[in-house]
């Protein structure tokens, strides 16, 4: 009998320490295994905040005056800029002018006069079927008009015109073409 209770200490003991052997190498072999590593991009030195899929929307006493969208936005807080990509404007038109919408490759939005700089293939339609193209134009929040230095092609209703600078009041439609213009007129069904 003495012997029997030998043999269930030995086995006793023989259990602990497998036991003690297998918590032991779990715990080796987690502490060798990192946790799986998140890739972050990291963010450019002048950027503080990157957004995808960005939206914003300007109202006035409660009236939606112009929607900004882009693909991609980086907000410097020093400079107090967004840059953004894959950039369409759209601007609320007073009266019967309707809705105009305007998209370029990227643009940059000062978030203290809330100007928009759209730089790259800008491209602009109103609904009523007034098209223009050029290099750059900028926003300018505070008159509700775009405005651009560079050449600027503007096709509307048989009409095309072109020239160099621009200013397009965007609650009216008008625009003037400041210098270096030239028009073309083809009566609507007609040829050339």
């Amino acid at each position: 009998m003495h012997n029997f209770n030998n043999i269930k200490r030995f086995l006793g003991i023989l259990a602990i320490a497998a036991t003690l052997l297998v918590i032991a190498t779990i715990v080796f072999r987690m502490q060798k295994e990192s946790a799986p590593k998140l890739s972050v991009r990291k963010l450019p030195v002048q950027v503080d905040i990157s957004l995808r899929e960005f939206h914003y929307t300007e109202t006035k006493q409660g009236v939606k005056r112009w929607e900004l969208t882009a693909e991609k936005a980086e907000y410097n807080k020093k400079a107090d800029k967004t840059l953004l990509t894959g950039v369409k404007l759209a601007v609320a038109g007073g009266g019967a002018a309707g809705a105009l919408q305007v998209i370029a490759d990227r643009a940059e939005y000062d978030n203290d006069t809330r100007d928009v700089a759209m730089i790259g293939n800008v491209r602009g339609e109103s609904e009523k079927g007034m098209r223009f193209s050029t290099s750059a134009v900028t926003y300018v929040a505070a008159r509700s008009r775009l405005e651009t230095a560079e050449r600027v092609r503007i096709s509307d209703a048989g009409s095309e015109l072109e020239g160099v600078g621009m200013e397009y009041q965007t609650q009216t439609r008008k625009f003037r073409l400041m210098k270096d213009v030239s028009a073309v007129y083809r009566p609507q069904g007609g040829g050339r």
